[in-house]
């Protein structure tokens, strides 16, 4: 049974593309650490809420010398909406699911959308965001990941269910950690 990828964890290299269909190599955005939300698709609900999240927050990010980059499927059309609509960091596409493999990111069972934790998560997330067209499988689990500048995985969250994210002040908190430990 392969063991999934832990903190410390070294990941491959890989390509993740930008909304023009432009390859982007992952050594290339790795000049600093990254937090990297992965989305269910950009259309989510909750997904949409918590990139808003990390919006409000990328000053501090930037400050702690820590970039945001997040990854979603395909749909560069919702990407480009939520650039549009105030996102500023990079939303990447990786229709393959490479990060997500890299990361053992991958689906919920489907009684997790009955949960009410999932429904939770939508209500919370309804102040923040609307719903868009599911373009990728519904059951895709979300994440959130700091790798640094050697690709090692430094914090590793796989969501157990729809809107699953960790508090974007306790990402930040590690991110701070991680970059004060390398001083």
């Amino acid at each position: 049974m392969k063991q999934l990828t832990g903190i410390g964890d070294r990941i491959g290299a890989l390509d993740l593309y930008d909304v023009d269909g432009g390859r982007v190599d992952l050594d290339e955005l790795l000049a600093t650490p990254i937090v990297v939300p992965l989305v269910r698709y950009y259309g989510c609900m909750p997904c949409r809420a918590f990139l808003y999240e990390l919006e409000g927050l990328r000053g501090d990010f930037e400050a702690a010398g820590v970039r945001v980059v997040a990854v979603g499927g395909a749909a560069d059309y919702q990407a480009r909406h939520l650039m549009d609509q105030g996102i500023g960091y990079p939303l990447l596409l990786d229709p393959r699911h490479s990060l997500y493999q890299a990361l053992d990111v991958h689906r919920i069972r489907w009684w997790m959308m009955l949960h009410p934790r999932t429904w939770g998560k939508y209500l919370s997330a309804i102040r923040h965001a609307r719903q868009g067209r599911i373009t990728d499988h519904p059951l895709q689990a979300p994440g959130v990941a700091i790798i640094d500048t050697g690709r090692a995985v430094q914090m590793l969250h796989r969501g157990r269910t729809l809107g699953d994210y960790p508090s974007p002040t306790d990402v930040l908190e590690q991110a701070r950690r991680l970059v004060a430990r390398r001083s």
